[in-house]
């Protein structure tokens, strides 16, 4: 509750019975300079946010999303109640932002996150529904190099780390946005024995809309990607329809 109760001051999380004479629009509507939409499907949005020290964003709206930070910033967040609140993005740092209303200013640092906004959970629609996880899921063939930082009834978000040399087993993956924090050279090995060679790069975003089953050697550099599995295309796949690319 104590971590809740501080983003919602950070942010301007808006909770159930939170209500402002008027609204502010989306954060790409509002500061397209600052939020770039990079990609887009009937599952997610993607925008690209950067900025430089002195910047100021007028006050917007943040549909529910994942928010990843690739830099380091220091912001002075207000709220529509004219609260003020020191908040800092590390390099990494991922979180869940359920609904979020702020202007800002940045105070130290340069501005490099990347925003999800998860489809799903907008509207009070009914939570997708999604196959229970089964022993070649990665999260469970190799927690150490998939661990989970978040779930919900939307998205389930793990960590993936890795260093040269290290190997993982044969396990799968749903529908999935990478999100790629360093440089990693992967060795794939598929189910039917063939082998791929990947490269992660620093900034990369690589959706895969089918998920993958492999095997992986990691044969160069290391270090961290962050995995958003969404659980709308896992839903929509089970049924048949092939999420877009």
């Amino acid at each position: 509750m104590k971590t809740l109760n501080w983003l919602v001051l950070a942010l301007g999380l808006s909770l159930a019975g939170a209500s402002y004479a008027q609204a502010p629009g989306n954060a790409i509507d509002v500061d397209a300079d600052v939020h770039q939409v990079v990609l887009e499907n009937e599952f997610f949005r993607v925008f690209d946010a950067r900025a430089s020290k002195g910047t100021k964003s007028p006050m917007h709206a943040h549909a529910p999303m994942v928010l990843v930070s690739i830099g380091k910033a220091r912001f002075r967040m207000t709220t529509p109640d004219g609260k003020t609140s020191i908040f800092d993005l590390n390099p990494g740092q991922t979180m869940w932002v359920p609904n979020a209303q702020h202007a800002w200013e940045l105070l130290a640092g340069e501005l490099h996150a990347i925003g999800v906004e998860i489809k799903s959970a907008q509207g009070g629609d009914a939570a997708p529904a999604v196959a229970a996880r089964n022993e070649t899921d990665s999260t469970r063939a190799d927690p150490e190099a998939h661990h989970v930082l978040f779930e919900n009834p939307h998205v389930r978000v793990f960590e993936g780390r890795t260093s040269h040399g290290r190997t993982s087993p044969m396990h799968s993956h749903p529908p999935t946005l990478l999100i790629s924090l360093d440089w990693i050279r992967l060795l794939l090995t598929l189910p039917d024995g063939k082998k791929v060679v990947h490269d992660f790069s620093p900034n990369q975003l690589l959706w895969l809309p089918d998920g993958g089953t492999h095997s992986w050697e990691a044969v160069a550099g290391g270090g961290r990607v962050i995995a958003i599995e969404v659980k709308s295309a896992e839903a929509a796949l089970r049924t048949g329809a092939k999420p877009s690319q």
